[in-house]
């Protein structure tokens, strides 16, 4: 079992954003790493496979469409086919195994037959030439004068084809772009709470919504009622104070250690996620918004006490709103096992809570979510 990165850089003038994923693998593995198709990053992108550049300048519609990064393989050594050649040398080159077309001298046959040896003897006189070329085991070629060669036939070249060929769901796809946290604003005006009660209530919740529960979700149900939660047709956005889609909402979690700065140029700590902005005309600015954060287990060490957040309004990195703000520690530590089909990547996630905002209306400017720390 071993242990890989694949890093993603961001190229593109000013830009210092980098993704990066760490892998375990046990044999050879293929995996597609690939842009999400709601990415708004130009590029082009440089891909390394642990520090070594595996792809450089990537363009954005190759990189939407994925490149396959062979992890853990090893380049298997072609064994040149033997080939009986009449005052010939066989080089391989570039690790093609050539197939030259002999030339024999006297009657040739293609397949074995009974022939008549002719009056005059003819002479073997073998002359083995032997030339290495890419670590390649030489084959010595003989030069036969007189005697009918039999070329065989069949030759085939073998194709090594790697086990275990996997995609990680990144893309992210988590492509190693690799784990994102998503953020949903829950609109708490009446004609939304209604809308999002009855939905939650049709099919079997027994939470119906900030508003109307008067809370967030109680640990009772959790899982079940956050499940249904996220079926929601809200959560695509266009539908009436649920305006952006939440695939739109995310920041990416740094994977590498220590810290860094997101694509805002705002500082992240290692398994925290990158600035989220949301602009007046992702929400409605004068409709309050208890907002939820998504955050997948796996995307942060598969563990997860807490986290804390920074908020802030007007610029990036600001913490005007909420500083270290401390979410729910009780729904931080339920898991909600996302199956596939659903609005986000399937698997494990944590959900933060506790974030009203604007606390008086209207909004007056986009605002910022930030993972400051986790715990």
């Amino acid at each position: 079992m071993s242990i890989f990165s694949i890093l993603v850089t961001n190229n593109a003038p000013g830009c210092v954003s980098e993704i990066e994923q760490q892998l375990t693998v046990t044999a050879c593995t293929q995996y597609l790493v690939s842009l999400t198709s709601n990415s708004t990053s130009l590029g082009p992108f440089n891909i390394y496979l642990d520090d070594v550049i595996y792809y450089s300048a990537v363009t954005r519609n190759t990189f939407l469409d994925g490149v396959v990064v062979n992890v853990d393989c090893t380049t298997p050594t072609p064994t040149p086919t033997p080939t009986n050649t009449p005052t010939q040398t066989q080089t391989p080159t570039g690790g093609i195994t050539p197939t030259p077309t002999p030339t024999n001298t006297g009657t040739p046959t293609n397949t074995p037959t009974n022939t008549e040896t002719p009056t005059n003897t003819p002479t073997n006189t073998p002359t083995p030439t032997q030339t290495q070329t890419q670590g390649l085991t030489p084959t010595p070629t003989p030069t036969n004068t007189g005697t009918p060669t039999q070329t065989p036939t069949n030759t085939e070249t073998p194709t090594n084809t790697p086990t275990n060929t996997q995609t990680p769901t990144v893309t992210p796809s988590q492509t190693t772009n690799l784990f994102k946290a998503y953020l949903f604003p829950e609109a708490l005006d009446s004609t939304s709470q209604d809308s999002l009660g009855q939905f939650m209530f049709d099919n079997g919740a027994d939470w119906y919504g900030f508003i109307n529960s008067g809370t967030i979700p109680g640990s009772s149900n959790y899982e079940s009622n956050m499940l249904t939660y996220i079926q929601y047709p809200g959560w695509t956005g266009s539908s009436g104070n649920f305006i952006t889609s939440v695939t739109n909402l995310t920041g990416s979690i740094r994977q590498s250690s220590g810290s860094g700065t997101d694509t805002f140029g705002c500082p992240q700590n290692q398994y925290t996620f990158g600035t989220i902005q949301v602009t007046t005309s992702n929400v409605n600015p004068n409709v309050q918004y208890d907002y939820s954060i998504w955050i997948p287990l796996a995307g942060v060490g598969n563990t997860l006490t807490n986290m804390t957040v920074d908020v802030g309004a007007s610029s990036p990195c600001s913490n005007n709103l909420f500083s270290d703000a401390i979410p729910d520690l009780g729904a931080a530590s339920i898991d909600v096992d996302v199956p596939i089909g659903s609005i986000l990547p399937a698997g494990t996630y944590r959900v933060l809570w506790n974030f009203v905002v604007p606390a008086t209306l209207p909004l007056g400017s986009s605002i910022y979510f930030k993972g400051d720390t986790k715990t």
